[in-house]
């Protein structure tokens, strides 16, 4: 369709995935939702894992300091908990993925899983705040708050829930303020994204790339980065002051456009 259709198209789904990813809204259900708005044929494995490239590249970025820092205090217990609690995502990913893909896509069950875990994250937020004592710094998070959020994460594989929203609606439940909650969520996304990454390559070096989509893939990835970047940076900077009513509502009031254009 051109060049210029590919930028376009290529700009607004890497700023779809960049913000959706790292906001707790829900990028699968932007990206299954963004298609249908505009009337884009589906973007495929390759745009998808172009996309998840830039967000683990802003995640790499923006954590840089705090990965070296790590390394260097030799902060092994902390890194060993992102591990465990990564777990429980990497092997029902593996083990369900598929049947996932092929069965709990359809256009309600999205809106459903909008608007469910939306209110659910409203509660955590208000449960958070009348709570006596709470971790503040992600680095101290427990192995029974680590734990928590890992065993909530694979509920992000159903399209809809959003994986920062459900890590983020974990960590509030276990007892860490809205700032940990967010930073942990993050930092644990290193190795699902990474790995989603990896899966994501293997399928497109066996199907290979057409050379009509190189425009479009290298936007996707530009776009996905920088709008991961300031995601990331604003959402950090949000929470510490505010609650995450204005992300619920905007799920409530998707859930409705998802049903409506269903």
């Amino acid at each position: 369709m051109g060049i210029l259709f590919d930028v376009i198209r290529g700009t607004v789904l890497g700023a779809v995935q960049g913000l959706a990813e790292f906001f707790p809204i829900s990028s699968s259900g932007h990206l299954i939702l963004v298609p249908v708005l505009f009337g884009w044929p589906d973007q495929g494995l390759a745009f998808d894992t172009v996309l998840h490239l830039g967000t683990l590249v802003a995640l790499f970025w923006f954590f840089r300091e705090d990965i070296v820092g790590l390394y260097h205090r030799k902060a092994w217990g902390f890194l060993l908990k992102v591990a465990v609690a990564t777990l429980p995502a990497l092997i029902i990913a593996f083990l369900a993925n598929d049947w996932i893909e092929a069965n709990v896509r359809q256009t309600w069950i999205v809106a459903f899983d909008l608007a469910l875990f939306g209110l659910i994250l409203f509660g955590a937020d208000r449960w958070s705040e009348g709570m006596k004592s709470r971790v503040d710094t992600y680095e101290s998070v427990s192995w029974r708050q680590a734990m928590i959020v890992g065993i909530a994460q694979p509920l992000a594989l159903f399209p809809g829930t959003s994986r920062s929203g459900i890590t983020i609606t974990a960590g509030l439940l276990a007892g860490l303020t809205r700032q940990a909650a967010a930073r942990f969520s993050f930092f644990l996304s290193i190795p699902v994204t990474a790995a989603a990454g990896l899966h994501g390559l293997v399928s497109v070096a066996k199907q290979g790339i057409a050379s009509d989509q190189i425009v479009a893939l290298t936007v996707g990835f530009i776009s996905a980065l920088g709008f991961g970047l300031f995601a990331i940076r604003f959402l950090v900077t949000y929470v510490a002051k505010h609650r995450y009513d204005g992300f619920v509502i905007y799920r409530l009031a998707l859930a409705l456009v998802v049903l409506a254009l269903a």
